[in-house]
């Protein structure tokens, strides 16, 4: 169809709660055509007719208008205005309205269309059903029904003072008018084969844009499962490149504290610099991914750290476990901060950790929120759960990046935290900052 590139509809009014694509019989007739459309239609056949025709949205219980705060009827005719002053003792309906809706449930209940009665007359009422289609079945989801005259079955009189048993002197002038308006046999035929044709667009028309948004939804599912599955392998990517860095510089570090030579100093200050300049170039690919695959989720994933503003309390006696899988980054670590003068044992697995945290007190622990078995997060909520001061002693460096899971936990505890790679400097401030927090929340 020529204009499906201007099509515009509400896919989300296409979805139930959970995100799931509505079958096609709960689908709400507004979320896959354009309300304006059908009532255009409507007001055409009015204008055609002269009389009226009238766009129904499907319902068991009663008329529905198109618009909430629009008529369901678009009325040409005085004699129909006057006509639709009566009203059904039951259902407090007008009865033209009340026969034209039973007229149009009729038509989509048959899925074919109805000729029948209107209070204006035998067979008076013709109306078309739009259908949806959907793997091989139609869901009826509206109906055309144009009310229109043929001289033969229009008013006798006695209907006329039936009606108006007291009588309405500008209904006699009304219906003049109207039988000289009524349609004649053939050209009714032309008003019935046109509302079919327009039903039968609609009915192609929401089929099809059902269609795009079951392929949309379809496409979406696909593109998320594809950025899942590729934000996990750039995670793991970033773990094992993040340790390799961060060992690399921190060996430099350490080791240009114990060389003299100056050509050897000058060598491993230059390591230092590339290092450096791999971890911010890492941290910047990363960033990149995170705003690519999710904009906007990790604006508060964690605490970052500043290494000029942290203050630095005396190191002694200050005992810090380090927990983390790796073991030459473990030991790594362990040297740097001994080397700050901090008292430090390393544990290479949760379930050793929490055995330690057990039988001493650790003024700070410094977990990897990614290992095998007992992880960083699983530590924390442990202690969370059986003594929260721990766990507010736990700080995580970790080169688990991009795992959302990861992220979510870092941003909803709000813990402190430092990606690798990183530097000795970086590392000294998480000690600091860390160890600052805990005093203040046990004070």
């Amino acid at each position: 169809m020529t204009f499906q590139s201007e099509w515009t509809f509400d896919l989300q009014r296409c979805l139930d709660a959970a995100g799931n694509l509505l079958p096609p019989e709960r689908v709400p007739l507004e979320a896959l055509l354009d309300p304006q459309r059908l009532l255009q239609a409507q007001a055409y056949l009015s204008e055609i007719t002269q009389m009226e025709a009238s766009v129904y949205l499907y319902d068991e219980a009663s008329p529905q208008p198109i618009h909430p705060d629009a008529a369901p009827m678009c009325v040409r005719s005085p004699l129909c205005r006057e006509l639709n002053a009566l009203k059904d003792a039951t259902t407090g309906l007008s009865r033209c309205l009340r026969d034209t809706w039973h007229a149009s449930l009729h038509a989509m209940r048959r899925r074919q269309p109805v000729v029948a009665d209107c209070v204006g007359g035998r067979r008076t009422l013709w109306s078309c059903p739009i259908l949806l289609s959907c793997e091989g079945r139609t869901y009826p989801k509206a109906a055309l029904t144009v009310a229109a005259f043929p001289i033969e079955n229009f008013f006798a009189s006695g209907v006329l003072e039936a009606l108006f048993p007291d009588g309405n002197p500008a209904l006699r002038e009304s219906h003049e008018w109207a039988r000289k308006l009524a349609l004649a046999s053939e050209r009714l035929g032309h008003v019935r084969e046109l509302a079919r044709l327009m039903a039968d667009t609609f009915s192609v028309e929401i089929s099809v844009r059902y269609e795009l948004a079951r392929q949309s939804l379809q496409s979406s599912s696909r593109m998320a499962e594809h950025f899942s599955a590729l934000a996990e392998k750039l995670s793991q990517m970033a773990h094992e490149i993040n340790n390799q860095l961060t060992s690399i510089h921190l060996h430099a570090h350490l080791a240009r504290q114990l060389v003299e030579a100056p050509d050897v100093q000058e060598s491993l200050e230059l390591i230092k610099r590339e290092a450096r300049s791999a971890i911010e170039a890492v941290r910047a690919l990363t960033r990149y991914a995170r705003q690519a695959l999710a904009p906007g989720r990790d604006q508060m994933e964690g605490r970052d750290l500043s290494v000029e503003k942290a203050a630095e309390p005396p190191a002694e006696s200050r005992s810090i476990l380090v927990v983390d899988d790796e073991r030459p980054i473990a030991e790594l670590i362990a040297r740097a901060l001994r080397a700050a003068h901090y008292d430090v044992d390393i544990s290479l697995d949760g379930e050793t950790a929490l055995s330690m945290i057990e039988r001493k007190r650790y003024d700070l622990i410094i977990a990897d929120l990614r290992m095998p078995g007992i992880g960083g997060m699983e530590l924390y909520e442990h202690f969370q759960r059986a003594d929260p001061s721990i766990a507010r002693r736990i700080v995580f460096l970790t080169g688990d990046v991009l795992s959302e899971e990861a992220l979510a936990f870092l941003r909803e505890t709000g813990s402190l935290r430092l990606p690798k790679p990183c530097t000795l400097e970086e590392l000294l401030a998480l000690v600091r900052a860390g160890l600052e927090r805990s005093e203040s929340s046990a004070s």
